[in-house]
């Protein structure tokens, strides 16, 4: 007996459809006690693109006489973490000890005179070597942050802290097929600007957060917005580990403001009451990488550009005076995953 032709047509396609992968299910859940080492590190590279100072509104730097500068920024974060307890969905208990954390912001030009500047800020955080304790908190929901039990912490190197360097924020709420879509919200990179929340680093000189980066800081976070998307783009094979790979696209900014008071002014100089505003924008986009077997993640990077505008403003012998320089360049973000096993 003979088939027909469209019953050789129906047959084959079934047997096909047999074999065709479903959708990919990435989610988080990994094995309780897993033991990890996380490398998260920032680079910026920028160079002056313009620069105003006006004194009543009228332009006072003279055309003629351009200055030029440069703006490096690099930041590297080491923390390892022990998964206590695991949630369906999270964590139940992290313990994070900080290994290694680092910030140096380098300026260096020409002022329009010629002059050289130069000028290095390094700085450090009292948080290094010591282990904390991110803990769920179901009726608030929030994880709460305490100092490890053989460890003593004063409660302002607690505050800010964020327990989230997985990046669970960026991943899909159900499973997807290669080529499918979806939108994250702008505070899921704050998991990415800011590693670990937003840790107390000072000048390596000083005891404590300078009051006014702290405040600008704290802005910052609580500013950010713009538009990102996340594509899933299939798995492949990285380093022998299979991974899906999630292709992260974002526009973002935000924007800081502090008024100088004047005790910060009698002590660090400058005009009681200046305004300093400064605005952050970035255009990224790179790979994420999951873990298909452990079902966390692998790495993260994240390149693209970005721009920087630094104002203040300030009242000086009856005259209004404002200075606005511009920044442009590139910024790399990146997280490595290494597991202890």
């Amino acid at each position: 007996m003979k088939l027909s032709l469209l019953e050789l047509s129906l047959g084959t396609a079934l047997a096909l459809a047999s074999f065709a992968p479903g959708p990919d299910e990435v989610r988080y859940a990994p094995e309780k006690g897993l033991e990890v080492t996380r490398t998260c590190e920032t680079s910026g590279e920028f160079e002056l693109e313009s620069e105003s100072v006006t004194v009543d509104g009228e332009e006072r730097l003279d055309p003629a006489k351009k200055s030029s500068g440069s703006l490096s920024i690099e930041e590297k974060f080491v923390v390892s973490d022990e998964l206590v307890a695991v949630r369906s969905d999270r964590p139940g208990k992290v313990a994070r000890t900080f290994r290694q954390l680092h910030q140096q912001q380098t300026f260096s030009g020409t002022g329009p005179d010629g002059e050289v500047m130069e000028q290095t800020q390094k700085l450090t955080c009292d948080l290094e070597g010591k282990r904390v304790v991110f803990t769920w908190n179901a009726d608030d929901e929030r994880f709460d942050a305490q100092a490890a039990a053989d460890q003593k912490l004063d409660a302002e190197l607690l505050d800010g802290l964020d327990e989230d360097m997985d990046l669970r924020a960026f991943l899909p709420d159900k499973p997807v097929a290669k080529g499918d879509s979806w939108d994250v919200e702008p505070a899921a990179f704050h998991a990415v600007l800011w590693p670990g929340g937003r840790l107390p680093f000072h000048d390596a000189d000083k005891d404590e957060p300078d009051e006014i980066e702290h405040e600008m800081n704290a802005a910052f976070y609580a500013s950010l917005d713009g538009d990102a998307k996340v594509t899933y783009t299939g798995q492949r094979e990285e380093d022998g580990v299979k991974v899906f790979v999630l292709h992260v696209k974002a526009d973002l900014s935000r924007t800081g403001e502090s008024v100088a008071s004047s005790e910060y002014t009698s002590e660090h100089g400058g005009a009681p009451g200046a305004k300093t505003k400064v605005e952050f924008t970035t255009q990224g986009e790179g790979d994420l990488l999951w873990s298909v077997e452990h079902a966390h993640l692998i790495s993260l990077t994240l390149e693209g550009q970005a721009a920087v505008t630094e104002g203040i403003s300030y009242e000086w012998q009856g005259q209004s005076v404002e200075q606005v320089r511009k920044f442009s360049g590139k910024t790399r973000y990146s997280f490595a995953v290494e597991r202890a096993d």
